[in-house]
């Protein structure tokens, strides 16, 4: 595989070379393998729950342990876009489908009503109409589960934005996911997604399909210390060097969520300069303004107290509560029931978000646009 040109990857996963740490994390996924458990990642978004699957991945296909499967949910919206999301992932990972078990699967698939083409630009297959009526998910579901259970490997399938099958139009989504794993209970699922609140309660509330199906796990930040070291042995390569102190500016102003650390490492490294405090601060600037024109269409989605409650939460950064008087005098917001429908709504299309007894802007990107307006 070819070296990427910049070692601060942004998208995607590239290899063991360029994802950094999350020893605890990979070795909590191995217990959960070897003992046959299913198990839940959750985390918001931009922290890199996805590239922490793909490196367990990575170990388990290259000591030939497990073949894997990846499908990412998000933008789904039914349960016939999730099962041709599903076969899609299949069909990437095991393109040899025109004999055996393979054939098998795509004959049921298209007894179905789903057709197999070809993808015009990489020449994989794919499901390119998926398939026809609600009524036939399960069976789909069905087929692609003895697919992959007489496969001669032991399989494991993560699906990443797990939570949206909890707004599919079908009410009964999480029961047909929950029947199929355990339909199948030699395929080892990783469900994972980026809405806490919804994650923890699909698998955690007595009344839900999953409770109590699968060992939970909430993806922290990664360590400083682990994160500073990996940053600088890349800079070091190109003769480069980055003080702790910049390197601590940088994880305060992103908040340690990774992807942002990722980016303006990223931007730094491609300037090819000796890295400052008036680099750094161009840098973010940079970032900033790039971001500023999809910002700037949020306030057109929003109230004008809306916009107001989540500017003003984000010059605070952390608010323990919004609707308390003091704060609501601050920053002239009006009645405290007001505030608090505007908080719910900010909360519901996460906007906002309540961790550790106080609120805050869930992207921090955002909050240091508002804070300069």
């Amino acid at each position: 595989m070819r070296k990427p040109a910049n070692p601060f990857v942004l998208s995607g996963y590239h290899s063991p070379a360029y994802f950094c740490n999350r020893k605890r994390e990979l070795a909590w996924l191995e217990e959960q393998f070897s003992n046959e458990r299913n198990a839940v990642i959750y985390a918001y978004r931009r922290m890199g729950k996805t590239a922490l699957i793909k490196q367990f991945f990575y170990y388990l296909e290259k000591e030939k342990r497990a073949k894997t499967v990846f499908v990412d949910l998000l933008g789904t919206s039914s349960m016939q876009e999730a099962n041709k999301k599903l076969a899609n992932a299949i069909l990437q990972q095991f393109e040899n489908l025109h004999t055996g078990l393979g054939k098998k699967m795509l004959a049921m698939l298209s007894s179905l009503g789903a057709t197999i083409s070809m993808d015009p630009i990489s020449g994989a297959p794919q499901i390119s109409l998926g398939l026809v009526q609600a009524s036939e998910a399960e069976r789909s579901m069905e087929a692609i589960g003895i697919f992959l259970k007489e496969l001669k490997q032991p399989v494991v399938v993560a699906i990443d934005e797990f939570q949206q099958i909890t707004s599919y139009t079908r009410q009964n989504a999480e029961a047909i996911f929950r029947s199929w794993t355990q339909e199948f209970p030699m395929i080892r699922f990783i469900f994972s997604g980026s809405h806490r609140h919804m994650m923890q309660t699909m698998f955690t509330d007595h009344g839900r399909p999953f409770y109590n199906s699968a060992q939970v796990w909430s993806l922290e930040s990664i360590d400083k210390t682990d994160y500073a070291v990996f940053i600088r042995a890349f800079f070091k390569k190109v003769n480069l060097e980055i003080s702790k102190p910049l390197l601590d500016d940088i994880f305060a102003w992103c908040r340690m969520q990774t992807y942002y650390v990722q980016l303006i490492c990223n931007k730094l490294y491609g300037r090819k300069q000796v890295i400052g405090e008036k680099l750094l601060s161009e840098v973010k600037q940079e970032i900033i303004q790039q971001e500023a024109p999809l910002f700037g269409t949020y306030q057109q989605l929003l109230t004008d107290l809306q916009w107001r409650t989540l500017k003003a939460i984000a010059l605070q950064e952390i608010v323990p509560s919004p609707t308390a008087q003091e704060f609501i005098a601050k920053n002239n917001l009006g009645a405290a029931s007001s505030v608090s429908t505007a908080l719910q709504l900010l909360v519901k299309k996460e906007f906002v978000v309540y961790q550790n007894d106080h609120y805050r802007l869930h992207d921090t990107l955002l909050m240091r646009w508002l804070q300069q307006l």
